[in-house]
């Protein structure tokens, strides 16, 4: 699926976005779901942390979604996918602060919600797997990839 770069749409009458992967700034996410309740500044703090290193390593895509990415006051969490560099081991191996942090949160589950994609074909499975809700008919909601 690819992201439509546009703004990000206003919430169905359910409370998920629309059907669709929406490309969106680091602001606009910030300012549309991080700003409305105490719980939801304290849930960007992550998001804040999870670009800054993904942009540090060279990432090439990052997905957010959870509950933090629908009309909840207050999320429970944010779940995110983190398309890796091709040379991410590579910078491991070298020791880089930003992919070791990173490395660390991915292996221990520390945040829970962060989750890696080696390539394009585990990014589009990470897509599907979250573009569903959990509601028992399984319905499609939109997600959104931050601009890095």
């Amino acid at each position: 699926m690819e992201p439509q770069d546009s703004t990000i749409p206003k919430f169905r009458a359910d409370g998920y976005l629309p059907e669709g992967l929406y490309l969106a700034s680091k602001t606009e996410v910030m300012f549309r779901f991080g700003s409305s309740s105490r719980r939801r500044r304290r849930l960007v703090l992550r998001i804040r942390r999870w670009i800054e290193l993904a942009r540090l390593i060279g990432g090439l895509r990052l997905l957010i979604d959870g509950s933090f990415v629908t009309a909840k006051v207050e999320p429970d969490d944010i779940d995110a996918v983190i398309l890796l560099p091709p040379d991410f081991q590579h910078q491991i191996e070298q020791g880089i602060e930003a992919a070791l942090e990173l490395e660390e949160m991915i292996l221990t589950r520390r945040p829970e919600e962060i989750f890696a994609a080696e390539d394009e074909t585990d990014w589009n499975e990470w897509i599907e797997f979250f573009s569903r809700t959990r509601e028992a008919d399984g319905r499609r909601k939109g997600l959104v990839e931050v601009k890095l």
